[in-house]
């Protein structure tokens, strides 16, 4: 009979060492960080990383983990995807890449629906100190993939990243873990990110003008050429070009000493629509002739030709100087 009691006794204190053995808890529960501010173009070229830690917290108590203890870090689901694998900043249509990962050089990455990264026992240990109980600072990093051609705007989205958890707080002599002691589970949390993309433009080409040589303005021949404009992708934004050095008025003039000799600069290939440095007799980027695939290049067309009707000059080297100029 004192045999049965003892085994009673037994049973009960592995049920009330059950009920005193608290869930595990992780902090914090959802977070909120920006890549702050940054052009287009940097966009293209930034590997921005953002970091932040969860602690995944089982209790007190002297740490000694099996062999099988393991936290496995999964992204579970975004608002914006680049690909099957990746979750994204977004637009719109456009995308801004992202790894999610849990070292700093990002040798770790968890995919987007994928079976996670295992963080396993070892690193546990490591993570939580000896003595420091069961609490895990579980690291997370957040990086921009370089390459992305966007438009300007406010970028976000909402990653749901999925922390489970497979950790025994108590471990019985032959490394066996107490069932009742066995802590599994997964913490999903959400964290939002926004970064704001500002337009700029980087690079005006433009070709110089050479009429070459003719007796008289109107044996010289009429200049076909373009200019091309690099601006954030989807940007407007209006080109001018200055009237020179010996302008009177719109009229452009090349000189040679203190002669003259008339010329000017149209828009596009036909026609005789002036082109010039301010209000209309600029060139909306939206009548752009060509624009490249990326949306980044602008082709603009025009035509430069020698006055025909002009008084001859006397011969000579004639020269002039425009500058070419974007506002935005």
């Amino acid at each position: 009979m004192k045999r049965v009691f003892l085994s009673l006794t037994f049973l009960l204190l592995m049920s009330g060492s059950w009920l005193a053995q608290a869930a595990c808890t992780i902090s914090p529960t959802s977070s909120t960080a920006s890549f702050g501010t940054m052009t287009s173009f940097a966009v293209t070229t930034a590997q921005t990383t953002l970091n932040g830690t969860y602690t995944i917290d089982c209790g007190a108590g002297l740490v000694v983990l099996l062999g099988t203890d393991n936290i496995t870090v999964r992204l579970a689901s975004a608002t914006f995807a680049y690909s099957t694998a990746q979750g994204a900043l977004g637009l719109g249509s456009d995308r801004i890449p992202l790894l999610v990962c849990t070292d700093a050089n990002c040798g770790s990455v968890a995919t987007l629906g994928g079976t996670g990264v295992v963080i396993p026992r070892s690193t546990l240990l490591n993570l939580a100190g000896l003595l420091a109980g069961f609490r895990f600072p579980v690291p997370l990093y957040v990086s921009m993939v370089p390459g992305a051609v966007v438009a300007a705007g406010n970028y976000t989205v909402l990653l749901t990243v999925a922390f489970d958890y497979d950790i025994c707080t108590s471990i019985s002599i032959g490394n066996i873990c107490l069932l009742a002691n066995r802590q599994v589970g997964t913490f999903s949390v959400p964290i939002t990110l926004n970064m704001t993309v500002t337009r700029d433009c980087t690079t005006i080409t433009a070709p110089g003008i050479n009429f070459g040589s003719a007796p008289l303005p109107a044996n010289f021949q009429t200049v076909s050429q373009s200019l091309n404009v690099i601006c954030t992708k989807g940007s407007t934004y209006t080109v001018g070009i200055t009237n020179g050095g010996y302008a009177v008025g719109t009229q452009r003039y090349m000189a040679s000493g203190s002669n003259r000799l008339a010329y000017q600069i149209y828009k596009g290939t036909t026609g005789t629509t002036y082109w010039g440095p301010t209000g209309t007799d600029r060139v909306d980027s939206s009548t752009a002739s060509a624009t490249s695939t990326d949306g980044l290049t602008k082709t603009f067309n025009y035509r430069a030709l020698i006055i025909s009707t002009q008084t001859p000059p006397p011969s000579g080297s004639y020269l002039d100087s425009v500058s070419v100029d974007v506002t935005f």
